[in-house]
C-alpha cells in the first residue's frame, strides 16, 4: 500500500497529491509518469510526475477532476492509501544544453513540467514559459514557474474559446523575432490540439519541438497497444518510446486526438479547461 502524505488544492478541481513511494522517488527523472490504482475495484491510470524527493520517498503528481477515478482521489486525505503505485515509467525527458527553450504548459502540464524546466535550467539554457489557463482564478503553479523561467508569459483567456488564440499569439511573438531573438526548442506539455499546431508554427523556422504524448494508457508497459501512435511513418508506444515525441514527426494526430474524444461525454467535460469546447483538457 501507499499512504497519501499531503493533498492540495491548487485551483478549482485542481489537486495535487503526495505518495509515499520511495522506490519511485529513488529512480524518478523529469518527464516520466506512474500508473496507480486506488482499490481492489479501481481502474489503472496514469499521471506525470510532478515532483519527488529522494530523501522523504514521496512522489508528487497533479491532476485534474474530469471522471470517476480522479473525483475518488479528490476525495483522498493523508493518511488514506492506494494499492498500487507504479514507475517511473517512460522514457525521461530529453535535458541538454540548447540556448533557449520555449516551453508551452496547459492542463497538469503546469506542474508536471517543472522538473523539466528545472533540468534545463541546470544545464544553463535560457527559458522562456508560456502558461494558458482559462482566468487567473484556474492559474496555478505560478511561483516555481516564475522561479526557475527567465521569463514567465499568461496566456488566458475569460472562457475557453479564448485561450488557444492567447496562447498562438503569445507563440507568435516569440517566433517572429527568431532568429533575431534565436529560439533554440520548444518544449510543449499541453492539450493535444494545441501541440499540433505549435508543431506547425515552428516547423516552417526549423526549431526542434518537443511534445508529451499522453494518450490512453492501459497497462504502460508497451503490450496492451492502446497508446499506439505513429512517429516517422513507425508505430510507437507513447508509455515505452515517450512520452515525449518530436512533434515534426508525429503524422498521427487525427488518430490521437479522435481516440482521446471517443471516451468523453458530457458528464466529464471540463469546462474552464476547454480550447474550442472539446473534452481533451
Amino acid at each position: 500500500m501507499y499512504p497519501i502524505v499531503d493533498h492540495e488544492v491548487l485551483a478549482p478541481r485542481v489537486h495535487r497529491l503526495r505518495v509515499q513511494a520511495p522506490v519511485v522517488a529513488e529512480k524518478a527523472k523529469p518527464g516520466q509518469f506512474v500508473i496507480l490504482i486506488i482499490d481492489e475495484k479501481g481502474e489503472r491510470v496514469p499521471f506525470t510526475i510532478s515532483d519527488w524527493d529522494r530523501d522523504a520517498g514521496t512522489v508528487d503528481f497533479v491532476f485534474i477532476e474530469v471522471g470517476k477515478t480522479t473525483r475518488q482521489l479528490a476525495a483522498l486525505q493523508p493518511g488514506d492509501e492506494l494499492l498500487s503505485f507504479i514507475g517511473p515509467l517512460g522514457r525521461p525527458a530529453e535535458v541538454d544544453h540548447y540556448g533557449h527553450v520555449v516551453t508551452v504548459l496547459s492542463g497538469y502540464g503546469i506542474a508536471a513540467t517543472v522538473p523539466i524546466i528545472r533540468a534545463l535550467k541546470e544545464q544553463g539554457n535560457t527559458v522562456t514559459t508560456i502558461v494558458q489557463a482559462p482566468d487567473r482564478e484556474r492559474l496555478f503553479g505560478q511561483k516555481p514557474l516564475e522561479e526557475l523561467s527567465d521569463q514567465l508569459i499568461l496566456a488566458l483567456g475569460t472562457r475557453g474559446d479564448g485561450m488557444m488564440e492567447s496562447t498562438t499569439v503569445a507563440v507568435r511573438k516569440l517566433l517572429d523575432a527568431h532568429p533575431r531573438k534565436r529560439i533554440d526548442r520548444v518544449v510543449a506539455m499541453c492539450s493535444l490540439c494545441l501541440m499540433r499546431v505549435l508543431s506547425e508554427m515552428t516547423r516552417p523556422l526549423g526549431i526542434k519541438t518537443m511534445v508529451h504524448l499522453t494518450p490512453v494508457m492501459v497497462d504502460g508497459t508497451g503490450m496492451c497497444g492502446a497508446c499506439r501512435l505513429s512517429v516517422g511513418g513507425t508505430n510507437r508506444f507513447a508509455c515505452v518510446h515517450g512520452p515525449e515525441f518530436d512533434g515534426h514527426e508525429v503524422d498521427g494526430w487525427e488518430v490521437l486526438m479522435a481516440r482521446r474524444c471517443t471516451y468523453a461525454d458530457e458528464s466529464i467535460l471540463q469546462q474552464g479547461f476547454q480550447c474550442r469546447g472539446c473534452s481533451q483538457w
